[in-house]
């Protein structure tokens, strides 16, 4: 299947973001995953925008490009992530218990 010039960038953003996500110290690691996961999967974030709605598209990735460059410098360590997030995670298999 073909994907658009969209649908391409936003593989591209994901996939960055998860290798940045994974090159974070181990014992953060799954929090910056779960950050990940979260934003691009979850009904209330980028997955539950429809594929025809390109301006809020286009929005999503802009501020997800800035908050990439965030994480690339380094300097970042830690996020934090809600209770909502781990209990959407483990509801998705994506974590075995909060911490």
């Amino acid at each position: 299947m073909a994907h658009s010039g969209l649908q391409r960038e936003v593989l591209h953003l994901y996939r960055r973001s998860l290798r940045n996500a994974y090159s974070k110290p181990p014992a953060t690691r799954d929090k910056f995953v779960l950050y990940v996961h979260y934003n691009f999967r979850h009904p209330s974030k980028g997955g539950g925008v429809s594929k025809r709605d390109v301006s809020t598209i286009e929005y999503l990735i802009r501020s997800w490009h800035k908050t990439l460059e965030m994480w690339e410098t380094g300097a970042l360590r830690d996020c934090w992530v809600t209770k909502d997030m781990w209990e959407w995670g483990q509801s998705q298999k994506l974590l075995r218990q909060p911490r």
